[in-house]
């Protein structure tokens, strides 16, 4: 791989990390966060006995924030991974 290419290839993963900054941090905190509830809620139910199965059920069937957040969190590896592969993913030129 010529070393022009290879270099404009880094550029281009450095733009579009310095591009989803923002939206990154925002995502981590809220997966961050919401992994915390999710898990102190089903710790502190199960230790004070009032967890049953509907209750637990009903606690990790309403995880989709976090799962909606650690994809678009991955979204943009997936983005900066392409452009070193040679493909042109959405929005970059």
């Amino acid at each position: 791989m010529p070393e022009e290419t290879l270099s404009s290839k880094m550029e281009a993963v450095k733009e579009l990390v310095g591009m989803f900054k923002l939206e990154r941090v925002v995502h981590l905190v809220t997966t961050s966060v919401s992994l915390l509830m999710l898990f102190g809620s089903a710790a502190t139910l199960i230790y004070q006995r009032k967890a049953d199965v509907s209750e637990l059920t009903m606690l990790f069937g309403a995880s989709g924030l976090i799962t909606y957040s650690a994809n678009r969190l991955l979204r943009m590896w997936d983005q900066a991974l392409g452009v070193v592969a040679g493909k042109n993913p959405e929005g970059v030129k």
